[in-house]
């Protein structure tokens, strides 16, 4: 670890380095106006070749997948923080070394031990996990649309594990837009995406990884960014323009397909319409609400401002269950948005490690 100064900004940096448990995540808090990236030692629970430079005004995290899109210096450009837009040249200059040190036949063997470490017979791990989410979706479908009585305590009991399964089906499509299901197979890892993106709603997976990618490069810039709100930030103007732009006529004929091949199947139509249309529409209230409108909210007294990452809201989330059950971890939205390689499963760890840097930050404060 050394010290650099850009501009004005002086910066700790972690050199692009591979060895297995010395990878870094970000944490960002704020303190008023004040922004601050504190670095994260982590383990294998950190995927891919990062590099991350803590500075003072803040800075996100760049990887494989940062470098092969243009800079984004739209956020810089329009708050005039060219600090910022110097920060971000520097981490790319950093991540390029980093990038040819990794080059095919030069990957350092600790590597390559913790990649296998991830993995669970021939398969990586988020491979199992999605797999695991839609069969029991599947069998819960099964459960309640096929067997359950509509008068039983089973179908009230049941309704809220159908929702958060319809849920983990949609939340598997998105981690493997970040590559997260299947990292080691870009082939299986697109179809998990595209599997699950169908059998949520008939969603076009290649679509919305385009959509959701344009999230992640222009986070909080209304005309850039497809998932922020249009000028009005209320929670009804801000879903209409949410599903404007993601319903398609497309989907509703897979959705119709889908859904008539369940009738045909002798499922009763009334618990059709409790399991999966009403507990389908929750779940996607679930995912806007918690995963979008909530870290994504500018703040009263300025609904115009730009919402960029590092400004997500906390959800009042302080526990892991409390965490899983909002919307499967999303509440941790800036660490989402500053390694979006990390699986859903794998946000509340980095959340911890934050918590617990910031509690050491705090006690070497005090003894000061």
């Amino acid at each position: 670890m050394h010290f650099q100064t850009i501009g004005s900004m002086p910066q700790r940096c972690f050199a692009p380095q591979v060895n297995a448990g010395q990878l870094c995540c970000a944490r960002v808090t704020q303190s008023g106006a004040a922004r601050r990236i504190t670095a994260l030692q982590s383990g294998p629970e950190v995927r891919g070749a990062r590099v991350a430079c803590m500075a003072s005004r803040g800075a996100p995290m760049l990887e494989r997948s940062d470098f092969q899109q243009p800079l984004n210096d739209e956020f810089a450009r329009q708050s005039g923080d060219m600090d910022r837009l110097q920060t971000l040249q520097n981490h790319q200059n950093l991540l390029e070394s980093a990038m040819a040190s990794e080059a095919p036949g030069h990957l350092d063997p600790s590597r390559v031990a913790v990649h296998k470490s991830r993995m669970m017979l021939g398969l990586d791990r988020g491979v199992w996990v999605a797999a695991g989410l839609i069969t029991a979706w599947a069998s819960m479908i099964h459960i309640t649309v096929f067997h359950t009585p509509l008068d039983s305590l089973q179908a009230v009991l049941l309704f809220w594990p159908m929702m958060q399964l319809h849920t983990g089906v949609f939340i598997t499509a998105h981690d493997a837009m970040h590559g997260a299901v299947a990292p080691s197979s870009p082939r299986l890892n697109r179809f998990m995406g595209r599997l699950a993106g169908t059998l949520y709603a008939g969603l076009d997976y290649d679509s919305m990884k385009k959509a959701h990618h344009e999230h992640h490069a222009h986070t909080g810039l209304q005309q850039k960014d497809p998932d922020f709100h249009s000028g009005n930030p209320g929670l009804l103007p801000w879903a209409g323009k949410f599903i404007k732009k993601y319903l398609t006529i497309k989907q509703m004929v897979i959705l119709n397909l889908m859904v008539g091949a369940v009738q045909i199947s002798g499922a009763p139509y009334k618990n059709m319409v409790i399991f999966l249309l009403c507990a389908g529409l929750l779940s996607a209230v679930q995912l806007f609400y918690f995963g979008t409108y909530v870290p994504h909210k500018p703040p009263k007294d300025n609904p115009q401002q730009i919402m960029n990452w590092e400004k997500s809201n906390p959800t009042w989330a302080t526990t892991r269950l409390a965490s899983f059950l909002t919307c499967y971890h999303f509440d941790c939205h800036v660490e989402h948005h500053s390694n979006p390689r990390l699986a859903w499963y794998e946000l509340w760890g980095a959340r911890k490690q934050a918590l617990e840097s910031e509690r050491q930050d705090s006690l070497r404060s005090e003894k000061q």
